[in-house]
């Protein structure tokens, strides 16, 4: 008769292998479902976050780099070359100024205008004026160049009536200076914007030391 084993040392039933074995199985698949889950929700993060980011980097470019700024032109300075003037037998006033100007362009795309015009005006009338030739600017681009205006009073001595003879007794002649120029702005090929910039000053030009003060643009 063979001899009985411990119950310890028996072999496992069948139904608890099986169990234990489902048991290993579910738990594996619970982890690798939560693993699953948490790279999804960090994938979903990680989108999320770029398309923020990608959001925020698009409202930046578009308000500096894409948003339209107004050119601008400037009067720089003003002198006078010739003057010359007299009050009798009747008035004739020949002034010969160069004038300094500069035109910005603080935009991120270039600037072309077309031609325009400069204009000294005594009172409602233009006494003198020069052209400006058109040019294209690149970004962000500032020049500088310089106009020739003769200036002749006597084109006005009707219009003004004795008010600029006055002046010109007086020895200080109160001038404006006017300039208007016209153009497009374009940006990247995306943005195509007309603009048109002027100037508007007002200076005194003294007929004794023959020099312009109190330009006021």
């Amino acid at each position: 008769m063979a001899p009985m084993l411990p119950k310890s040392l028996s072999t496992p039933s069948p139904i608890h292998t099986h169990s234990t074995t489902e048991s290993i199985i579910y738990n594996s698949y619970s982890q690798i479902h939560r693993e699953s889950q948490k790279r999804s929700s960090k994938c979903l993060v990680y989108i999320l976050s770029g398309f923020v980011t990608l959001l925020a980097f698009w409202v930046v470019f578009s308000s500096i780099v894409l948003h339209v700024k107004d050119p601008s032109l400037q009067l720089r300075s003003a002198r006078v070359i010739h003057i010359s003037y007299n009050t009798s037998p009747s008035l004739s006033s020949n002034i010969t100024m160069i004038a300094t100007m500069k035109i910005m362009n603080p935009n991120f795309g270039r600037f072309n205008y077309g031609n325009g015009s400069v204009s000294v005006v005594y009172g409602t009338a233009s006494i003198g004026g020069w052209e400006i030739s058109g040019a294209k600017m690149e970004a962000r681009e500032s020049k500088e160049f310089n106009v020739m205006v003769n200036m002749r009073c006597s084109k006005i001595l009707l219009v003004s009536g004795n008010n600029i003879t006055n002046e010109i007794h007086s020895g200080m002649l109160k001038l404006r200076s006017y300039a208007k120029l016209s153009g497009t702005i374009y940006l990247l090929k995306i943005v195509k914007k007309r603009k048109t910039i002027e100037m508007n000053c007002v200076m005194n030009l003294n007929l004794t030391s023959h020099s312009f003060h109190n330009i006021q643009c």
